[in-house]
């Protein structure tokens, strides 16, 4: 995939040099709470990353990762995940470094992101997953103009849906 460019921020493919700081913010507390893992080593991503370098995304079926970087200093953020599983689908998630909340780097690169899974790779439905007491993601897919469709009891999380 080629770089997406905002007023602020590139949204890019992860290089190897993004391994530090993808550990950094992964292995915080408060990002790491409302995510599927506890802990985020520096091995763990580094082998994220060989994943993503053999990887990139295409909008083929698969599991993606992208980094958000602030344009004026390359610093890594945050990222997205991006899974396909059928060809006009596809599911979303993102974390960002905590120290970095509250600047609304998430609503702007989202919605760059969301135009060009749109029209550049046609895809027609975007889900997320957010867990029930994450408002402040909730308010963020809201915004994005996503809708709830489902509720899971088990795991504690909400469905969200965005037709494109």
């Amino acid at each position: 995939m080629k770089s997406i460019e905002t007023q602020r921020l590139i949204i890019r493919e992860l290089d190897m040099s993004d391994a530090k700081r993808l550990s950094e913010y992964r292995n915080k507390r408060e990002v790491a709470y409302y995510q599927s893992w506890w802990r985020y080593s520096y091995n763990k991503a580094v082998k994220r990353i060989e994943y993503c370098l053999a990887h990139p995304f295409d909008g083929t079926k698969g599991s993606y990762q992208l980094g958000v970087v602030l344009k004026k200093n390359n610093y890594l953020i945050g990222d997205y995940f991006l899974e396909v599983i059928e060809p006009a689908s596809v599911t979303v998630g993102y974390t960002f470094d905590s120290d970095f909340w509250h600047f609304g780097y998430a609503t702007e690169s989202f919605k760059v992101l969301l135009d060009i899974l749109k029209n550049e790779y046609k895809f027609k439905r975007v889900f997320a997953h957010v867990y029930s007491d994450n408002f402040r993601s909730i308010r963020l897919l809201e915004r994005m103009g996503f809708i709830q469709y489902e509720k899971s009891i088990v795991m504690g999380d909400i469905g969200f849906k965005l037709d494109l």
